[in-house]
């Protein structure tokens, strides 16, 4: 980790006008062309799950605003970003899971599939100690619904600077498999711009 040198950053004007914000957070909706994936998957007896979580924490990675983080009035730039997933049991109930990210897809599915099992295995929310801890991005998921807009429960007042990724339920258009992809990220950090990044480099991964 290192720390971003505020004021010699294109962004400082940006920084400064939006981090105080009472909302500083804004959020895009999109959809992501995944039928090569799905394919590839179905094929491999792979899960789904485990792969676009996976494409996308490459996709997080490979951005650097991303991997900005506000830490007591200064911007944290970390080397590596994971995943704070959040995972659902047969009651209905879920949990906030900890899933470190690796390169190599089958180190990280295997550990996914560790944290999966303990949630299932368990009772409680938070499924990891640190939970404030900054090198994530959270994500969710809701796949039984499609959806073209999306809030989120939040507290201004804690000073939260993590993005939130959430994917949505797999649906065709015509011949393809799209898939809707919300992201919240905090407009001090990031713009538009680094969002699209993100859906361009999330799409080419997923379909490579």
């Amino acid at each position: 980790m290192r720390y971003l040198d505020i004021q010699n950053w294109s962004r400082k004007e940006h920084y400064d006008f939006f981090k105080d914000f009472d909302e500083p957070f804004f959020g895009i909706v999109s959809e992501i062309d995944c039928t090569k994936a799905y394919k590839l998957c179905k094929q491999n007896n792979i899960s789904f799950f485990a792969y676009y979580l996976h494409k996308s924490l490459i996709a997080v990675n490979s951005i650097e605003e991303f991997r900005f983080r506000i830490v007591e009035d200064k911007i944290a730039v970390f080397d590596k970003i994971h995943a704070a997933a959040t995972i659902g049991r047969m009651d209905g109930t879920f949990a906030f899971t900890f899933i470190e990210y690796f390169e190599d897809f089958n180190q990280f599915s295997n550990n996914l599939n560790k944290q999966i099992e303990k949630v299932k295995n368990s009772t409680g929310l938070f499924m990891y100690d640190n939970k404030f801890r900054k090198d994530v991005i959270h994500y969710s998921t809701t796949p039984w619904i499609k959806f073209t807009g999306l809030t989120h429960s939040r507290q201004f007042s804690t000073g939260e600077s993590t993005p939130l990724i959430v994917f949505g339920k797999l649906s065709k258009d015509n011949e393809n498999l799209i898939i809707p992809v919300s992201v919240n990220a905090h407009h001090s950090l990031m713009d538009a711009v680094h969002v699209a990044k993100y859906f361009q480099e999330f799409e080419f991964i997923m379909n490579k």
